[in-house]
């Protein structure tokens, strides 16, 4: 999930660095506690995070994962 970074902190939330990149047009997080899953023919593509943004996505959701004994690498 992405929100407006003007919002109370959560744990695990990267902050996106690139968002004129994005589009984005305020500070915003990538709310890694709100992870969800979506059929295909309900999604649609409506950006895509820079790759040093998504690496640090990537390292917050194995840090949950692993802390809920989910993963473990």
């Amino acid at each position: 999930m992405v929100t407006s970074a003007e919002n109370r902190g959560w744990p695990g939330d990267v902050e996106i660095a690139d968002l004129a990149g994005v589009g984005l047009p305020v500070a915003s997080v990538v709310r890694t506690a709100k992870i969800a899953t979506v059929e295909m023919d309900m999604a649609e593509r409506i950006g895509r995070l820079a790759m040093p943004d998504r690496r640090r996505v990537i390292d917050a959701v194995r840090d949950r994962l692993s802390v809920a004994g989910i993963c473990n690498y």
